[in-house]
């Protein structure tokens, strides 16, 4: 009797973990590779010094796939180092970098927009449906944060 509960167990989570396997889908290559640290780091923008940056994600399984990735970055301005810090040009220049990594990584980008200071793509690749939003401000005087969440939805089934 023990011996079939314990078969029984086995059989149980077996299943269960089979079951759990079938409903996670993977995220697209941008989703998984994209850090808008790094992002900001490559181009090499001599007025912004790193000085606190944190990130955060979670994921939620059922019919889809539901993934999020947080960031929040906060730079030091740095007025020594080159011209005066233009926020514009800098957040022009961040989308463009962006919106390559997006097509890169094999995904298509299948909206955008702008104003200001805030950005954002929506993106497809396959069954995968994201967006991503990017928040830039001066804080404090010397100080710029950037906020961005990246979104992403596997598993969706498309009429295109």
């Amino acid at each position: 009797m023990k011996r079939f509960l314990f078969n029984l167990i086995v059989a149980g989570s077996a299943l269960f973990l089979c079951a759990c396997q079938a409903s996670v889908k993977t995220e697209t290559a941008f989703f998984r590779d994209f850090n808008l640290g790094a992002t900001v780091e490559q181009m090499k923008v001599a007025q912004l010094r790193p000085t606190l940056g944190s990130s955060s994600g979670g994921t939620a399984f059922g019919e889809t796939t539901e993934r999020e990735h947080v960031f929040n970055l906060e730079y030091l301005l740095d007025r020594q180092n080159g011209a005066p810090f233009d926020e514009a040009i800098f957040l022009n220049r961040l989308q463009y970098e962006i919106a390559g990594q997006i097509s890169k990584a094999g995904a298509r980008a299948n909206g955008s927009g702008s104003s200001g200071d805030i950005f954002y793509f929506n993106y497809s690749a396959g069954e995968n449906r994201g967006s991503i939003d990017v928040i830039g401000a001066r804080v404090e005087g010397n100080k710029y944060k950037l906020w961005c969440v990246v979104r992403e939805s596997a598993g969706i089934k498309s009429d295109d």
